[in-house]
């Protein structure tokens, strides 16, 4: 089953049972070695990555999930909306602000853990990983995602705050929605449709944002690292 596409449009299904689905400990085994090497990319870099972009507006912005779509599948309490003082004084584009109070931020058990919209001082936190080592910010100016550790680590995740939340909003729904998820190593079927899923879902973060992609690299790059480790 292939999850549905960003832009507001309804998942498959309207469960509203918080996602229970384990992932290994990714943010662990990269603490340390891996992400820190990973660079924190220049406006320049943004801009010229943003005119690669597939199947987006002509402004270069993907539409963001609606509220009502990410809360179908997060559940009831689960998607947390910035208020305008939250944003009113962050140095980031208008649509990028606007999208953290009309979309909000979902919850993932094991990938975001908690929302916050505190200030630090070389970014703006947007929300913590269940690993208290990381947790995820907007670059000023530019809104670029990176995920980040009190030790000055740090890594690409996504083109801008929107990219992160439609990128959420794909991998979300397809945890809820995905009837072999919860039991991809029962048999070769079983595990083969998972994978299948799994790599079409990372095709659709490719598509919708190809620099989280880069290469594909599981070590370098945040997408394929958490969605390979998923099954594992």
């Amino acid at each position: 089953m292939a999850p549905p596409l960003v832009g507001g449009l309804t998942p498959a299904t309207n469960t509203i049972a918080p996602i229970r689905h384990p992932l290994p400990n990714f943010f662990g085994e990269f603490s340390g070695r891996g992400w820190d090497a990973w660079p924190l990319r220049s406006l320049g870099a943004w801009k010229l990555a943003r005119t690669t972009l597939v199947g987006v507006p002509a402004e270069g912005l993907p539409l963001p999930p609606a509220f009502e779509a990410v809360a179908a599948w997060a559940g009831t309490g689960r998607v947390v909306r910035a208020t305008e003082l939250d944003v009113a004084m962050r140095r980031l584009p208008e649509p990028q602000k606007a999208v953290l109070i009309s979309s909000g931020v979902p919850l993932i058990d094991d990938l975001v853990g908690t929302v916050s919209f505190h200030a630090e001082p070389t970014m703006y936190r947007l929300a913590n990983s269940d690993d208290p080592r990381w947790m995820y910010g907007a670059a000023p100016e530019t809104g670029e995602v990176h995920i980040w550790s009190p030790d000055g680590s740090a890594g690409f995740v996504n083109s801008t705050v929107i990219h992160w939340l439609c990128s959420l909003h794909l991998v979300g729904s397809w945890l809820t929605s995905s009837t072999v998820i919860d039991r991809w190593d029962e048999d070769g079927q079983a595990e083969e449709q998972a994978l299948a899923e799994n790599a079409d879902l990372l095709t659709r973060i490719r598509d919708l944002d190809p620099p989280a992609f880069g290469n594909g690299a599981h070590t370098t790059h945040f997408w394929p690292g958490v969605l390979d480790r998923w099954l594992y």
